[in-house]
């Protein structure tokens, strides 16, 4: 190794294309240590299953200061555990492999047109097999399966070599190259449009798992002992030298043998030690690299089979090219039996040729390393030791190690072939196919991850997901597969196998999001609060896990009423976050308003937007903001919204109550009572509720009794302030105390039951009452208004039939200014259907009918004042109504 950069001394063609081809060997050794290392295969994805918890939250009570009955809605919770998915990824990735690959070959077949006879010959004897190998037997040439199809492309490419090495050898090595390429080109045609197959081409790369497979073994094998021969360089100068190099390079040669050795020993599970093991592919990286000087320093030895200057360099890079390219290939579709079969290749490679070629030394030059002579300048010029000797043997070590396995990586390889076709079967939507080759691979390697993850993916008994996901964990486990793993416990209801799982998970990749967030469920789940909460904020992934795991810590602080210590809107875009993050605000009565109101995009709903919109709607509701008023309809009329209407519906009714819409939040309550009677005790309570709160407690009474009948608990509480505030004060002190008495009252408290008895003996009850000055301050606006008057009072009108001066007020407006008797009338009969036992809304009904002629349903109003009056008064109304009503008819009869 005389010169570092040898190759500045090349023709600029050779020097030109060797530096291209090793930025490309670069390119790949980086990409497939990055991917290795860094895990970054897009082979496994994360998978999000959202669930929905639902928690009682009140939203129409605190009237009484003792007891009374609650209304409640539930508020979900999106929660999101996580597991592992597979992608059918791009078969793009597969045709470039596939022209690296083979564009790689044909290099290597150029370079052996320059090899000398015997070596020649057996060149092409290894391009017939690799042809073989290759697969283009099997995809039906011309309708022409095995033997045809390999003669056919063998006779493309052989007598092309022969001329180039025997006839005519003065063509450049350019020239062979491309030529050779528009055959292979050609070959590429008639596979395209010869085979039987629909994408023949992906067949092609599978099937050239092998030759693949076979070059890398070969590279393997020839870089075996380039780190001993490196450390040699280093210890022994380019001159004599003072330093003890015997010692230097005898320590770290052994120091790094045992290295090999130990991590030998801790795989086949002698050895147990925890510490830092050599890693298997940063030895090849390293040792590929070497090898570009290390097989320049023995150039002599090979001098008259095939020069190093250009053809070995070249046909060296192309070789590790081929290899790491197919590392790459391998890792990016994470076939971890390959990888797996390769590391332990490429341990034995090392440890017997790296050895051998250790002895070799020390049998050849202890002498001149002892007198510290530049060794490395002439290591391969052997004397008592031959340098064949010192290969044989270490293959036969590499042999012993493969043997004593029982094949293993063999096996291993064959199972990484398995996958390949599995893998090419799923992207052409060949399951039953793809199943049977992933089931040989694991008949290959029972515990290779890749097969048994699809196999648990497909697999639809849980007893088999559970063994093919724990056999995943057995050799190379991923977090995709400790998470699969929890979750299948946690659906079979193995809460604590699911918990040691998570657990295991985290020792082996600790801080792993996706394991940390389910953990956190889990414990959740089983209410160890602190633990849930200290693994969701101790959880800091990126992009949008971030927000994944945001949303389920703001879950859990929901769902038990805690406050988070950063109360930051954050990601407005997702909708897990703003409900989790409403819900929460709302139960811990954060009153502050939101910075965020997102509409979702697409009417039809699912489970989040749901979930956003009705906690959005329960948020407003409790803070008097007019947002879900303004945005609920469209997404209430979507008919594929069916599932979620009755929520939305309900809240939408809260929230038009609290804005003084009564009438709408009514009919909206009458609706859900039709059209779910299993619930009918809530609706007449909240029913009831409101109306008590409007101060009608004649109508509160009606629906309490109806409510009380479906035993709607603590309803009779409610009843007993409606009698109260009727100034029946017997009747309420009697319910209270059979209800005190007899305790029949679902989820009753004895003493909340007394308590109220008490005070409602002593006058000291209350009941809170709605406030109408939005509807006084809303006639005063109507009475001054010029413009806009017509709009103002028929909202007026229409608005709150409880507010009885606004109704009359409406009314007339419309009969006398406006002369819109039709309106009136709406305004009217609207008023007497809601708020229904008013006398003064059914007398003004009654007059706007005698006075329009309507005088049949001026009869009809009459009976329902029998319901209201004392006797003496109704008496005296009908007096006077029989006086209107003659008059009336008197007056229709003369306009007919």
């Amino acid at each position: 190794m005389n010169k570092f950069a040898f190759w500045d001394d090349w023709e600029t063609p050779f020097r030109l294309t060797f530096k291209a081809l090793s930025l490309l060997l670069i390119i790949f050794l980086g990409a497939f240590l990055i991917i290795e290392w860094g895990q970054l295969s897009p082979f496994y994805y994360w998978k999000i299953t959202g669930y929905l918890e639902h928690i009682p939250f009140p939203v129409f009570s605190n009237h009484s200061e003792f007891i009374e009955s609650t209304i409640t809605t539930d508020m979900p919770l999106i929660f999101q555990k996580i597991f592992g998915g597979s992608n059918t990824l791009s078969v793009g990735y597969t045709y470039a492999y596939l022209i690296v690959l083979y564009v790689g070959l044909i290099g290597c077949l150029t370079l052996a047109t320059y090899l000398e006879n015997f070596w020649y010959f057996l060149s092409m004897g290894l391009w017939i097999l690799l042809i073989m190998l290759s697969g283009i037997g099997k995809i039906g040439l011309f309708g022409f399966y095995d033997e045809i199809p390999i003669i056919i492309v063998a006779l493309l490419f052989l007598p092309a070599s022969y001329y180039f090495n025997t006839i005519d050898d003065s063509i450049g090595l350019g020239k062979r190259f491309l030529i050779f390429l528009a055959l292979l080109l050609v070959t590429f045609g008639l596979i395209h449009f010869g085979s039987s197959y629909d994408q023949p081409l992906l067949f092609l790369t599978r099937f050239s798992y092998l030759p693949a497979a076979v070059v890398c073994l070969i590279f393997i094998l020839i870089v075996g002992h380039e780190i001993v021969y490196a450390i040699l360089s280093l210890t022994t100068p380019y001159s004599k030298s003072s330093s003890n190099n015997t010692t230097h390079f005898i320590v770290l040669s052994s120091v790094y043998l045992l290295n090999l050795v130990a991590l030998y020993l801790h795989q086949i599970g002698y050895l147990d030690w925890n510490i830092y093991y050599l890693n298997e592919f940063a030895v090849i990286a390293l040792s590929t690299i070497l090898g570009i000087w290390g097989i320049k320093s023995r150039e002599e030895r090979y001098a008259g089979i095939l020069p190093f200057y250009p053809y070995t360099a070249l046909l060296y890079l192309w070789l590790a090219i081929i290899s790491f390219a197919t590392f790459s290939y391998q890792a990016w579709h994470a076939n971890d039996p390959f990888l797996e079969s390769m590391q332990n290749l490429i341990l034995y490679s090392h440890i017997g040729f790296g050895s051998m070629f250790f002895l070799y030394i020390i049998g050849n030059f202890i002498t001149q390393l002892r007198q510290n002579l530049p060794v490395h300048q002439f290591a391969y010029v052997e004397d008592n030791f031959p340098y064949i000797s010192a290969r044989i043997a270490g293959l036969i070590v590499v042999a012993a190690l493969f043997f004593r396995a029982h094949y293993a990586s063999f096996n291993l390889a064959v199972a990484g072939y398995y996958n390949g076709l599995a893998d090419l079967n799923i992207s052409l939507d060949k399951s039953e196919t793809a199943y049977y080759y992933y089931k040989e691979s694991t008949g290959q390697s029972m515990h290779n991850h890749h097969a048994n993850f699809q196999l648990a993916q497909s697999e639809k008994k849980p007893s088999y997901r559970l063994t093919y996901l724990k056999n995943t964990l057995e050799k190379k486990p991923t977090p995709y597969a400790y998470a699969s793993l929890g979750k299948e416990y946690e659906n079979a209801s193995q809460f604590f196998d699911a918990l040691f799982t998570y657990q295991e998970g985290l020792e082996v990749f600790p801080k792993n999001w996706a394991l940390q967030n389910n953990l956190a469920l889990l414990y959740n789940k089983t209410n160890v609060v602190d633990s849930a909460v200290y693994y969701l904020k101790n959880n800091s992934p990126g992009s949008w896990k971030k927000s994944v795991v945001q949303s389920n810590l703001k879950a859990v602080l929901a769902m038990h009423g805690m406050r988070g210590d950063n109360e930051s809107d954050e990601e407005p875009d997702r909708f897990d976050l703003q409900s989790n993050t409403i819900a929460n605000k709302t139960i811990i009565q954060d009153t502050s308003r939101l910075k965020f109101i997102t509409e979702p995009q697409t009417r039809a709903l699912n489970l989040f937007t749901f979930s956003y919109l009705k906690n959005l709607g329960i948020y407003c509701y409790q803070n008097n903001q007019p947002e879900y008023l303004r945005i609920i309809d469209s997404y209430l009329d979507a008919p594929e919204n069916i599932s979620f209407r009755r929520d939305l519906i309900l809240v939408k009714a809260l929230n038009l109550y609290q804005a003084g819409r009564i009438a709408s939040a009514i009919e909206i309550i009458y609706q859900l009572k039709e059209a779910d009677e299993d619930e009918s005790g809530q609706w007449n309570s909240l029913l009831g509720k409101w109306c008590l709160e409007l101060n009608a407690p004649l109508q509160a009474s009606k629906y309490f009794e109806k409510a009380r009948e479906s035993y709607y608990p603590n309803v009779s509480a409610d009843l007993a302030q409606a009698y109260y505030r009727l100034g029946d004060q017997s009747l309420a002190l009697f319910m209270l105390s059979k209800e005190s008495d007899t305790n029949d009252t679902l989820n009753s408290n004895q003493t909340a039951w007394v308590q109220l008895f008490d005070a409602m003996q002593n006058h000291q009850v209350s009941w809170e009452i709605y406030s109408f000055e939005r509807e006084k301050a809303l006639l005063e606006n109507a009475k001054k208004a010029e413009s806009n008057k017509h709009i103002l009072f028929e909202q007026l009108g229409l608005g709150n039939p409880y507010f009885q001066e606004g109704v009359i007020a409406a009314a007339r407006y419309f009969q006398q200014e406006d002369k819109d008797e039709e309106t009136a009338y709406r305004i009217l009969h609207q008023a007497i259907t809601i708020n229904e036992f008013s006398d003064l809304l059914i007398k003004a009904y009654i007059d706007h009918c005698l006075n329009t002629g309507l005088i049949d349903f001026a009869d009809d109003a009459l009976a329902r004042l029998a319901d209201i009056l004392s006797e003496n008064e109704y008496t005296a109304y009908k007096v006077a109504f029989e006086s209107k009503k003659e008059s009336a008819q008197t007056d229709l009869d003369k306009n007919w």
